[in-house]
């Protein structure tokens, strides 16, 4: 029997009961049993590929054949990655998605999109968005959380200082007489009075500059200066981009409402515990959303949001 001039499945030249797989230089030790019927040339194709797969990703093959040259030989054409017809292993396809010539893994990043996940085997790495992009960790909220906090109570300050000291002002002269004389019954009872009309002012103030600090930058880029400075931002969670006003004035409200709601007797206590559970809720949600977020429908992720990803809604 002549030696055949291309890959593919020809009658065993040992055994004619069998056919034995001829990978282009050297006989293989790959058979198997003839049909009972003529095999068309796709399903030689098909089985020669998909044994020639099977050899090429067997555990110690590494494409070796018993009495190549060099013990090498190379794959069977059409066979390219593992599988018929495929480059990249799946089966009609490019780096692996069937018949898709430009393949992207859950969460790639397209133009003007967010950056790129962490990626591992070709997936993000832990939680992410619907689409892919990965969630801020707890620390990264509470990261910005602090800087926010600190350029909004500043801001608080300056616009309401006034208000807040004319508040405390009757304990600190009460405190401070009573430090002098020593009469520790005045000092049990100044407490009670603060000027909660005034200390009424100044949370409103508070909550009003929590408020716009976060709709005015979450519009914009999506990222308050805490959240830009720790390389995280907010989006809706089913879609990427800065919010509209509607979504950042919910989502801003719930914390806005809860903080003045702290400095009222009675309620306070009750709001001020809404408050951290709020702050607390990521820790353990399995979207990592507060309530805030779970309110507008939105989750802090990692990366950037652009204003072009908003406008192709």
């Amino acid at each position: 029997m002549s030696t055949p001039s291309s890959p593919g499945w020809y009658d065993d030249p040992e055994d004619a009961a069998l056919l034995r797989y001829f990978d282009g230089v050297v006989w293989t030790r790959h058979t198997a049993p003839k049909s009972t019927r003529p095999a068309t040339t796709a399903e030689q194709a098909a089985a020669a590929g998909a044994e020639a797969a099977r050899h090429w990703t067997a555990p110690g093959g590494h494409g070796t054949h018993p009495g190549a040259p060099g013990g090498t030989a190379r794959p069977p054409a059409g066979a390219q990655g593992g599988m018929p017809g495929a480059q990249g292993g799946v089966p009609g396809g490019q780096g692996g998605q069937p018949g898709n010539p430009t393949p992207q893994f859950p969460g790639a990043p397209q133009q003007h999109q967010w950056n790129a996940p962490p990626m591992q085997y070709g997936y993000p790495v832990g939680p992410t968005t619907p689409d892919g992009q990965p969630l801020a960790s707890y620390w990264q909220r509470v990261g910005a959380y602090i800087i926010d906090a600190i350029i909004t109570g500043i801001a608080s300050f300056v616009l309401g200082g006034w208000l807040l000291y004319r508040a405390m002002q009757p304990f600190f002269d009460g405190f401070s007489a009573a430090l002098r004389s020593g009469d520790t019954a005045t000092m049990n009872r100044i407490t009670s009075e603060i000027d909660y009309g005034y200390l009424a002012g100044f949370s409103l103030v508070a909550g009003v500059v929590a408020f716009a600090y976060q709709v005015f930058f979450l519009t914009r880029s999506g990222a308050t200066p805490g959240k830009a400075i720790s390389g995280i931002s907010v989006r809706l969670r089913e879609r990427p981009g800065p919010l509209s006003l509607a979504d950042a004035a919910r989502r801003a409200s719930v914390q806005a409402v809860l903080g003045m709601l702290g400095n009222i007797p009675l309620i306070g206590t009750f709001a001020s515990i809404a408050a951290l559970l709020d702050l607390l809720w990521p820790a353990w949600d399995a979207n990592r959303q507060a309530w805030h977020d779970k309110v507008a429908a939105t989750n802090v992720v990692v990366g950037k949001q652009h204003r072009a990803e908003r406008a192709a809604r």
